[in-house]
């Protein structure tokens, strides 16, 4: 019975509730129980995520207790768990006659017409709440940002989170959330100057400095990145999503042993994850570890059998150290795995070419440029394999596939004079070459390298000198 709740321990109260509920059902007897301690066993099921048991407990509460109008809103969250959301929206209709200043209720109706993808209709449910609802404005401010964000509205998302965080600067979803839709825009430089000024005002938000140094990080400017992750980490050590950001860093700009040292901290903290498994395998293999690097792919794996990430450093791995066979294995279980991943094809299409298995190599490159037409590398790949295979005009025909996307790339216009001057067609060659030079004089060197006969045509050593800097 209520009077007997003992109000200062609340769970264990609960937890009462259900045992004594459950013992009813085993020996198969009806007890009493008063509304508020049902409700609590139905919360109970549902926070277990067994929606059945808690149907079962509704349907046992409405026997005892018909026409409560506390039971109603336990049905609508019933009902939205077992999946069956028009027949919840019928409730809160219901429910919203009897109880009209119900903020409740329009919080509900919004979150199920989200799920419906009706988000116009979820915000307007959500406005309402606003305007009925006595606290907890800044999540419902998130909220409707949430269905703004949906419609791809994300100007309106930002107002609305900017207003969340007038209620409550504390609010850390609504920060991350704000990150989120200007990374979303392209906007780094307005989240740089937002969380600047976030941080001057509000120095102990951790969330803020790690928002700032990840919007730093995408502009490149990795030092003042670190700078923003370390008072994060000084305020909050556990923060594994920043020790994530600062081993990224380190891993970008040649500091692998440091980035190994996050990754093994955030483990420390969070447990063995698969993901920085891979990570710290790509590390040792930067440093030309590869057994230590194979041994931390392994693990990846053997947490999660699906990542990706670690079947290809696996294949490049074994690659590098002449493994090949079992190189191409490992990357064909990353294309079966991902068939998608324009990393796993071009890695398995330069292995499959170094095996002499040129007609799998060259379907691999297409698949490849098909699915990252933007990805330089597989176009010069493919175009040096056919080269090789049947001369510079089928590289130049290859090549020329990917004129749209690179042809005012250096490194593919210094790729096209290599192949034209091969070809014969000197004339086209050297305004390629001259092309090249204008944008970037430094990679002539990897043009003589591909091209190294090139080094003994007058003109070539002509333009060459003329376009030094």
């Amino acid at each position: 019975m209520s009077e007997d709740r003992p109000p200062s321990f609340p769970h264990d109260h609960q937890q009462g509730c259900v045992a004594r509920y459950e013992s009813m059902l085993q020996r198969g007897v009806r007890a009493f129980f008063d509304v508020e301690d049902l409700e609590l066993v139905i919360d109970h099921y549902l926070h277990e995520n067994d929606a059945r048991r808690a149907k079962e407990a509704l349907d046992f509460a409405k026997s005892q207790h018909p026409g409560s109008v506390e039971l109603m809103y336990s049905e609508a969250v019933v009902l939205m768990n077992l999946g069956r959301l028009n027949k919840a929206l019928e409730v809160l209709d219901a429910l919203g006659k009897l109880e009209p200043w119900s903020a409740e209720v329009h919080l509900h109706k919004g979150s199920i017409l989200s799920q419906l993808r009706n988000y116009r209709r979820a915000i307007e449910h959500y406005r309402k709440a606003l305007e009925l609802a006595e606290e907890g404005h800044d999540e419902i401010l998130l909220d409707i940002a949430f269905e703004h964000e949906s419609l791809n509205q994300l100007e309106e998302a930002v107002s609305h989170l900017k207003r969340a965080l007038e209620v409550n600067p504390e609010n850390e979803g609504v920060l991350h959330e704000l990150a989120h839709c200007w990374e979303r825009m392209g906007a780094d430089q307005v989240a740089v100057a937002f969380f600047r000024q976030f941080t001057n005002e509000h120095p102990y938000s951790f969330v803020a400095w790690y928002n700032l140094g990840n919007a730093l990080s995408r502009l490149d400017r990795l030092d003042e990145s670190n700078e923003a992750i370390d008072l994060c980490l000084a305020i909050n050590d556990s923060f594994t999503s920043a020790l994530f950001t600062k081993a990224r860093n380190l891993l970008l700009t040649g500091q692998y042993s440091g980035a190994i040292v996050c990754y093994e901290e955030a483990m420390s903290i969070e447990g063995p994850q698969a993901v920085a498994f891979s990570y710290i395998g790509e590390c040792f293999e930067k440093l030309e570890r590869y057994e230590q690097a194979l041994i931390h792919y392994d693990q990846a794996i053997a947490l999660d059998p699906n990542w990706v990430d670690a079947w290809i450093g696996r294949g490049v791995v074994k690659d590098v150290q002449g493994r090949l066979n079992d190189a191409i294995k490992d990357l064909e279980t990353a294309v079966r795995l991902a068939p998608n991943s324009s990393d796993a094809w071009y890695y398995y299409a330069n292995a499959l070419g170094r095996s002499a298995r040129y007609d799998d190599s060259r379907a691999a490159y297409t698949r490849l440029n098909g699915l990252e037409p933007e990805n330089l590398d597989g176009w010069l790949d493919h175009a040096d394999l056919l080269f090789a295979l049947k001369g510079p005009e089928a590289a130049m025909r290859k090549l020329r596939d990917g004129a749209q996307v690179h042809q005012l790339s250096p490194r593919y216009r210094y790729r096209m004079a290599s192949y034209l001057l091969r070809a014969g067609m000197e004339q086209q060659g050297l305004l390629e070459l001259e092309e090249a030079l204008m944008a970037d004089h430094a990679s002539h060197k990897q043009f003589l390298e591909h091209c190294p006969e090139a080094a003994a045509m007058p003109q070539v050593m002509h333009l060459l000198s003329l376009y030094a800097p």
